[in-house]
């Protein structure tokens, strides 16, 4: 249970991006609603990290091993969960288990750059975008791989920091 109170589901319908969040509202989104402004803003940016040009399977390793990553038991609980239903049960075991080895060079690619950048920034050089780009990486999904492992390095903080 987290540290406060999530708003009540029916005070949630209020809000402007209610018709936007999933139904039942999720405890997280509960308890940004304690923001409304905040919500509001950052439902939009929720939505446009969906719509990634990655895939969402590639999105939901991203999201997973980051939340590893970070520690945040909560959003790793739920997105292994749904990366079960797009990957072999083994790769998410061993994603979990930060061991990447499974994955093709591509996906290895991603996950060490996306380590780099949550655990050993200093080490993150041009030569990581290089890699990417000689896998094949268009620059428009370096971005977005980029843009997806800070999103979630966010609402990782935002859990953890709440208590979920």
């Amino acid at each position: 249970m987290p540290w406060i109170k999530p708003v009540k589901q029916k005070d949630i319908k209020d809000l402007g991006v209610y018709e936007q969040l999933d139904q039942p509202v999720s405890i997280f989104h509960r308890l940004m609603a304690h923001t409304p402004e905040l919500l509001e803003s950052f439902t939009p940016l929720q939505q446009a990290v969906k719509q990634v040009t990655i895939g969402d399977q590639t999105r939901e390793i991203i999201i997973t091993y980051v939340s590893v990553l970070n520690g945040c038991e909560y959003c790793t609980k739920g997105h292994k969960t749904v990366l079960g239903t797009m990957i072999d049960q083994k790769e998410v075991e061993s994603l979990l288990a930060d061991d990447i080895r499974l994955f093709d060079p591509s996906i290895q690619a991603i996950l060490n750059y996306a380590k780099k950048l949550v655990v050993d920034r200093a080490s993150l050089s041009k030569g990581d975008i290089e890699e990417l780009t000689n896998l094949g990486f268009s620059t428009k999904e370096i971005v977005e791989i980029n843009h997806v492992v800070a999103y979630t390095s966010y609402t990782n903080q935002l859990s953890i920091g709440l208590g979920l």
